[in-house]
């Protein structure tokens, strides 16, 4: 090498000679430590220049964004003959945008603000720019660790498990042979008291929070929640044309999501017919007299993958205005919500307890489980088992000597304040 060209090579920062020809380095973000590319030419004056202007175009579309906005475009302009935009060098942000674009028109509007959320997650502890080939289980343990700290456990779950499902799309296409989820440890935080069981409300608490309602129709809307245990966006959804008033049953055929849209229900076992207690068939009665007789709408019925179905229908439930909702909660309006339970002096709880309400009554009068399970639109009892069984017995101290009653074994009229005694 002339002396000439040892200077000029040693000048041209981020250029390099690497097994006979030149390899230019740059830094990505996120990345510590740089990424080398060989640019397979010679070491020659005029090849040094290449290097130069092929370099700074480089850094120049990271500092303007390219590469964390598209990250393939970035590969393929800068190395279109590299193998590895030959999928070895797919980042995580890669594998997200494929996992969005190959699902397009499958996946809710739930799964696509998680996977949004996702994306912020992934950004905030600087694995989005990660190679696949390089994510770790030591990534995956550290991020989660992090993460508990600030999140609950119930969303970091989330989050892994969308992401899990992520980095397996690499598996199948064979970039890795095993997901780095595979051999993560599994990391939980310790569970606080209040996260362990549901909050419903007693009757009593009931009592006093629709008392501080004065909205009649919100009024109704949360009794009639309490008193069948359906979703708020089943319960939006709700049509004169699914209800049988005779029989007492409403068929729940459809839910309202995030998006305004009418969809099936969230599983197959949503699908279902709920057996109405008289509280809310008096509900129904008399929302009759005030949405009965409205005019048909015609309301679109979206599905995954197909195109939608034009239903004509008229909602049980009407905003003021006489329009079907187009939001799933049960309030929209800020604060209403926390403003009626603390002027109720009831403690803080989310509106979805009041499904919880429904199944904890049922069963403190003795429901068959596995009624309770098709009313609740659950496949099968067990999650019945798994959410309310603790409650149940922790609720009910006087439990044993119910059952001992049923069985003969205590005189019921010396049981009331605990003092049985055998028969």
């Amino acid at each position: 090498m002339s002396k000439d060209l040892e200077i000029k090579l040693k000048n041209a920062r981020g250029v390099s000679m690497h097994n006979g020809a030149l390899r230019i380095q740059f830094k990505l973000p996120g990345q510590n430590n740089p990424t080398r590319k060989s640019l397979g030419i010679t070491l020659t004056k005029k090849n040094i220049d290449v290097a130069i202007t092929r370099l700074g175009s480089i850094r120049a579309d990271i500092a303007s964004g390219l590469y964390d906005n598209d990250t393939s475009a970035f590969w393929r302009k800068h190395f279109p003959a590299d193998s590895a935009n030959n999928l070895s060098q797919q980042t995580v942000k890669d594998y997200l945008t494929k996992y969005i674009v190959e699902r397009d028109g499958e996946l809710s509007l739930s799964v696509q603000s998680k996977l949004k959320t996702l994306n912020t997650w992934l950004t905030k502890h600087k694995l989005i720019n990660i190679e696949i080939t390089k994510l770790t289980h030591l990534h995956i343990e550290k991020t989660i660790k992090e993460s508990l700290k600030t999140l609950k456990q119930s969303t970091v779950n989330d989050y892994s498990l969308l992401f899990q499902r992520i980095i397996k799309e690499a598996v199948r296409d064979d970039i890795i042979s095993i997901s780095p989820f595979d051999r993560a440890r599994k990391i939980k935080a310790e569970e606080k008291i209040d996260d362990q069981k549901p909050e419903p409300f007693t009757q009593a608490e009931l009592i006093r929070l629709l008392d501080v309602i004065h909205i009649e129709q919100s009024k109704d809307m949360i009794e009639f929640s309490a008193w069948t245990g359906i979703r708020p966006g089943e319960l939006k959804a709700l049509a004169w044309e699914d209800v049988d008033l005779a029989a007492g049953i409403v068929h729940i055929k459809y839910n309202l999501n995030r998006g305004g849209q009418l969809k099936l229900p969230k599983t197959a076992a949503s699908v279902r017919k709920v057996e109405l207690m008289p509280i809310a068939l008096d509900i129904l009665k008399r929302q009759q007299a005030k949405t009965y007789l409205k005019s048909l709408i015609a309301e679109n019925i979206y599905y995954k993958l197909s195109k939608p179905d034009v239903v004509n229908r008229r909602r049980v439930f009407l905003s003021r205005s006489d329009k079907p909702y187009k939001c799933p909660e049960l309030t929209t309006a800020p604060k209403q919500w926390e403003n009626w339970l603390r002027k109720a002096k009831l403690i803080h709880r989310e509106p979805y307890q009041l499904r919880h309400t429904f199944a904890s009554q049922m069963l403190m009068v003795g429901a068959d489980p596995t009624w309770l399970a098709k009313q609740l639109g659950h496949a099968d009892w067990g999650m019945i088992r798994k959410i309310y069984g603790q409650w149940i017995s922790g609720e009910r101290p006087d439990y044993r000597n119910e059952l001992a009653i049923k069985l003969g074994q205590l005189d019921p009229s010396l049981t009331p304040k605990g003092k049985a005694g055998t028969k």
